[in-house]
């Protein structure tokens, strides 16, 4: 007996049935590997990693991120959630975004200059710039200071000094590669003099820079403006400049940049959000979206008042080539100070 052939209508609705099948397998596999359906950012809740330990920059700056975004309701129907993961000056971090969390735009992370030293330094194989820059967010200034009896009186007195014999100057701050030590070999660069005669001295935290400077063992220091401002406001240290383009003013007195002072040369400790590679474009411009709203809430603008953090908002393709730039930048002044 013959078999009498399916209506055509019955294999159009089996094909359809089937295509449904497919996508809707393909979507959850995309799912099952950390990734997401192009455009569907946020189908879960968010995670914003801070690769250091609680109590830093970085943590602050997400979790009054995370603040902003929960007053201001930014996230209707989903939850944000600050995670350390901590080691190597942010390589730990950065590996884990790069690597498990890709292509998936759920898990943020926030970094900085900070890290593009660390990373350098470490000789990671991962970069900041491997990662979705979403967006620059704030900065702070460095400040240049001498204790307040200090015989040098000016940003050129301290380039005159290294000039003729760098051993007689010792800088002190952070991190080896830090954004202290960044400020430091900046200058030096911009006076036309050796940054890898630079003699640096770290410290583990701003009350021992403090100490130091104070004491004498060291006959510069360089921190963020915040770090030594009460000591500024006393009088105890005297400021050379400052490092940013815009002067900052403390205790009512305008302090000098190291342009002002005729130096060519500028350091700024930014900070940025990014996302893993890889992610849809479609997420991208919805993150971009949504961090935009963060930094143009008068919430966020009343915490970057209260830190003392300027405004340094670049989005996209801006804040992607900002941080390839800095990466190459700063690649090239830790070469020239020695220490990779």
């Amino acid at each position: 007996m013959a078999r009498t052939a399916p209506p055509r209508t019955a294999l159009v609705a089996a094909g359809l049935a089937l295509s449904l099948l497919l996508s809707g397998c393909s979507a959850l596999a995309k799912t099952l590997e950390g990734g997401s359906v192009a455009g569907d950012f946020p189908s879960r809740n968010v995670e914003i990693m801070v690769p250091a330990a609680p109590g830093g920059g970085w943590d602050l700056t997400a979790r009054q991120f995370q603040h902003v975004i929960q007053e201001d309701k930014l996230l209707p129907d989903r939850s944000v959630s600050v995670v350390n993961v901590t080691g190597a000056g942010g390589a730990v971090g950065i590996s884990k975004l790069v690597t498990k969390n890709r292509k998936d735009p759920h898990t943020l992370m926030i970094t900085g200059l900070v890290m593009v030293g660390a990373l350098t330094l470490n000789q990671s194989q991962i970069k900041v710039s491997d990662t979705t820059p979403i967006a620059t967010i704030t900065a702070e200034q460095e400040v240049i200071v001498v204790k307040a009896d200090s015989p040098l009186k000016t940003l050129k007195d301290l380039v005159e000094l290294y000039k003729s014999d760098p051993a007689k100057v010792s800088w002190g701050g952070g991190t080896i590669g830090g954004t202290d030590h960044i400020t430091a070999g900046t200058l030096v660069k911009a006076a036309g003099l050796d940054p890898s005669k630079v003699k640096y001295i770290s410290y583990s935290g701003g009350g021992e820079a403090t100490a130091a400077i104070l004491s004498g063992d060291v006959t510069v220091g360089i921190s963020g403006v915040s770090e030594f401002e009460e000591q500024i406001t006393a009088g105890k240290m005297r400021v050379l400049a400052t490092t940013g383009t815009e002067p900052v003013t403390v205790a009512g007195k305008q302090l000098p940049t190291m342009k002002s002072e005729g130096y060519d040369a500028e350091v700024q400790n930014w900070r940025a959000i990014v996302a893993p590679p890889d992610i849809p474009d479609a997420d991208r411009k919805r993150l971009v979206e949504f961090v935009t709203k963060v930094n143009t809430s008068p919430e966020w603008a009343e915490i970057r008042k209260k830190q003392g953090w300027t405004e340094f908002f670049k989005t996209g393709d801006d804040a992607s080539r900002f941080i390839a730039d800095e990466t190459t930048r700063v690649q090239a002044l830790l070469k020239e100070l020695g220490i990779v």
